[in-house]
């Protein structure tokens, strides 16, 4: 059985409903003889059971390993990365060092990474910004789309979509999410209308949430999500993110009530901190002011 499709906004492609969050291919070491090719292993099998939306990042450590496969699988599927710079210089040439890790001339979608402010914002939509570097890279054949990502602050994803005409926007977007910063409200409108493609992150809660296949079907189910990412350590969660792909169906009733009771219990529970199990939510940095600093970690 093959994994749905839907529409990516305006962009005109259709993506499978999971996509693979490569974050966790990062981990995994390479002089580790156990773990030899693991991260093709596991990027060939996805591609395999159809998850051919493939979602990395400069942050991660994975693009080295995407690339590998890249080399004979690139048109198979549709790849995403992000940027971390915010002047026009530095962003092409964090987008030159980002198609050299992927072993291509191009990416599929090419987003803003982390965008948690509206003081980021105003410095990413400057005329030396990012996004002008987004226009050129696009001009020149080095993306197709262009994207926004942001954490904690949906009002300012929802601003940046009025103020610029992106593809696509990719925003933590699972129960967590509804309780604490109502993405569903403040931005699915938003995007919905300036026909952008949604795409759902944090849907399991970092891990957090047990009750996965009621979280998948809650962030699929919201209107206008063209798909969820998903990280994956082991085939086995491969496996079983494409069974529960393959079966999607809305939430129905009170289905969604044991997921949000787990999801409140998370949030109640919580002391605010970078070291939170829902660390996410506390993702408040301006990455425009740090770009002269000593190197930061960014969540993802």
């Amino acid at each position: 059985m093959a994994i749905p499709h839907r529409p990516l906004g305006k962009t005109g492609v259709e993506v499978p409903i999971i996509g693979y969050g490569t974050a966790p291919l990062g981990k995994i070491k390479v002089m580790d003889a156990p773990l030899l090719n693991k991260s093709a292993k596991l990027l060939n099998h996805a591609i395999d059971q159809g998850i051919t939306y493939l979602d990395t990042s400069p942050d991660y450590g994975s693009q080295p390993k995407l690339g590998e496969v890249m080399k004979s699988r690139r048109d198979e599927v549709f790849l995403a990365t992000k940027l971390n710079k915010r002047k026009r210089d530095d962003v092409l040439a964090e987008l030159q060092q980002n198609l050299k890790e992927l072993q291509t001339d191009h990416v599929d979608l090419l987003q803003i990474h982390a965008i948690n402010t509206m003081a980021d914002l105003e410095a990413a939509l400057a005329p030396d910004g990012a996004i002008s570097a987004l226009d050129e890279a696009r001009r020149q054949g080095m993306t197709r789309f262009v994207g926004i990502t942001g954490h904690a602050r949906p009002d300012v994803l929802a601003y940046a979509l009025e103020r610029y005409d992106f593809d696509a926007v990719l925003v933590a977007l699972g129960a967590i999410d509804r309780l604490v910063t109502g993405p569903e409200d403040v931005l699915l409108p938003v995007a919905q209308r300036k026909d952008v493609g949604v795409i759902a992150m944090k849907v399991y809660g970092h891990g957090e949430l047990k009750e996965r296949e009621l979280a998948l079907r809650y962030s699929l189910g919201l209107p206008g999500v063209s798909l969820a990412i998903l990280g994956m350590e082991e085939e086995s969660q491969i496996d079983e993110n494409v069974r529960l792909a393959q079966n999607y169906r809305p939430l129905a009733g009170e289905e969604i009530n044991p997921l949000i009771d787990e999801a409140r219990a998370l949030v109640e529970n919580d002391k605010p901190s970078n070291n939170s199990p829902i660390f996410w939510l506390y993702d408040i940095n301006t990455m425009a002011w740090k770009e002269n600093s000593e190197p930061f970690a960014v969540a993802y």
